[in-house]
């Protein structure tokens, strides 16, 4: 038994002790009234009674225990665990009964028990005490294994999303990575102005990557991010028709990174860098009472051939666990692609991933 199970069950005796002597305080105030004892010192004697009786209770509840958890392995099967559980139980009664005849009455209140040692009424009341202390303490137990059980699933739930999330990241930003040094490699065959900007920029963003994407972050944070990304694009394609606007009522709403620029990336790989004319990419940013709604559009050629978009099904399952009640609307259209994406943030996960 560890320090936490132990801790719980001195708990649980502490409170099973109080709840004895409460019911061994009202029994003696009727058993014991011949003596004409005040309140105090039946009280007093309702504590050392009810000590001295845990002596034969709280054994029987860890063999029964241990028993019933199949500790023993010489109790390999039903029958033998309901005999020796009867066995526990009987030397349980003897003990309470020994313990009761011999040592609380004569020693405790310094009279004589009414009844014999082994009299039916105190065999029964001895069976009453134990099987109670048993049935308290076992449903208690399992409840406390139940809750241990369920949290150590809830940790592995949580492990495996950690896991999950990770591996879907470490396919997204090397994908990303790829896409931006392409287009640095474009500006560098004209020798434009431009590059060290936009290495500048790239050299921003996967600091960004590196040390923000492990946690949840303002979305002001995660926009910021975006905005690089969209600079960095706007010197590649001057023709493109971008639009971002945003109307943020909380910068400091956490959200986890890199989602939304996925969407956004997505745009120009198979929107503007594939239109040969009149390309467009319209980019709306709405956050009020914790919803977000995040709108990407963008133009598309209609002779385009259907892609495997690995970003976008990564992306999906992210928003799965991270966001399950989030709602996604993909428009896929002869000459235009859209994503309409909103998350509830007060209903959303909390977790920091």
């Amino acid at each position: 038994m560890n320090t936490h199970q132990l801790k719980h069950h001195i708990y649980f005796w502490i409170f099973y002790f109080l709840l004895e002597i409460h019911a061994e305080f009202a029994y003696l105030l009727e058993a014991l009234k011949q003596l004409s004892l005040s309140k105090p010192v039946i009280f007093y004697y309702s504590v050392l009674s009810e000590f001295c009786f845990l002596f034969s209770e709280i054994p029987c509840f860890y063999l029964f225990l241990a028993i019933a958890d199949g500790k023993f392995s010489i109790f390999n099967s039903v029958w033998k665990k309901i005999a020796a559980t009867i066995l526990v139980i009987i030397v349980g009664i003897i003990l309470f009964r020994l313990i009761c005849h011999d040592f609380v009455y004569p020693v405790i209140y310094g009279i004589e028990e009414d009844i014999s040692r082994f009299s039916q009424f105190g065999i029964f009341n001895a069976v009453m005490n134990i099987i109670f202390a048993i049935a308290l303490g076992f449903g208690f137990e399992k409840s406390r294994q139940q809750i241990e059980l369920q949290k150590h699933l809830n940790d592995i739930k949580t492990e495996k999303y950690h896991n999950e999330i990770k591996f879907l990241k470490a396919q997204i930003n090397p994908h990303f990575l790829f896409n931006t040094l392409n287009n640095i490699y474009g500006l560098s065959l004209k020798k434009a102005d431009e590059t060290p900007d936009i290495i500048l920029k790239l050299s921003k963003m996967m600091r960004f990557n590196i040390y923000e994407s492990t946690h949840n972050i303002p979305i002001s944070k995660d926009i910021d991010n975006m905005k690089d990304f969209l600079d960095i694009q706007k010197l590649r394609y001057r023709n493109l028709d971008l639009r971002c606007t945003e109307e943020i009522d909380n910068p400091s709403q956490e959200i986890s990174p890199l989602i939304l620029l996925q969407f956004i990336e997505n745009a120009f790989k198979h929107g503007a860098s594939e239109s040969l004319q009149g390309a467009y990419i319209y980019i709306d940013i709405k956050l009020k009472n914790g919803t977000l709604l995040f709108t990407v559009e963008n133009s598309k050629e209609t002779h385009i051939k259907e892609t495997t978009k690995i970003g976008m099904t990564n992306i999906k399952r992210q928003l799965e666990i991270l966001y399950p009640d989030h709602s996604l609307i993909i428009d896929n259209r002869n000459e235009k692609y859209s994503v309409v994406l909103k998350i509830h943030f007060t209903h959303g996960t909390t977790e920091k991933i």
